[in-house]
């Protein structure tokens, strides 16, 4: 694959702003939008480096990808196909964990303070 080539690319739409035949495309360093408005062609780029952290929510119809940006910015995007792939990736490429953030403790055990879910588990084999 030449360095040109995305990695993926799909069609998006970005909220609060009109975007025409909106074409997303990852790249091993870059994000790069790309669409028409109403004043013309619009493009964006978003440099890997530049973002914090990757948000995934799987709801189509909405923003379904959230890039934080270390800037204290958010770039809100909706992919029409492949969120959870670029989600995926974009964890990958800036060397996080996809299961960090979803709550499973690194160790495998509860997290000191969760006395409910103990509770729940006592009642439970009782």
């Amino acid at each position: 694959m030449a360095s040109s080539d995305p990695l993926y690319s799909h069609r998006c739409t970005l909220p609060h702003r009109t975007l025409w035949f909106g074409w997303a495309s990852l790249y091993e360093d870059r994000i790069h939008i790309q669409g028409w408005t109403w004043r013309g062609q619009y493009q964006k780029e978003v440099a890997v480096a530049d973002i914090d952290e990757v948000d995934w929510r799987p709801r189509p119809e909405r923003p379904n990808l959230l890039l934080h940006l270390e800037d204290g910015r958010t770039i809100p995007i909706r992919l029409r196909k492949g969120a959870g792939l670029w989600n995926a990736k974009l964890h990958d490429l800036l060397g996080q964990s996809l299961l960090e953030d979803r709550g499973i403790p690194k160790n495998g055990q509860r997290e000191e303070g969760d006395e409910q879910a103990k509770d729940d588990e006592d009642q439970a084999a009782a």
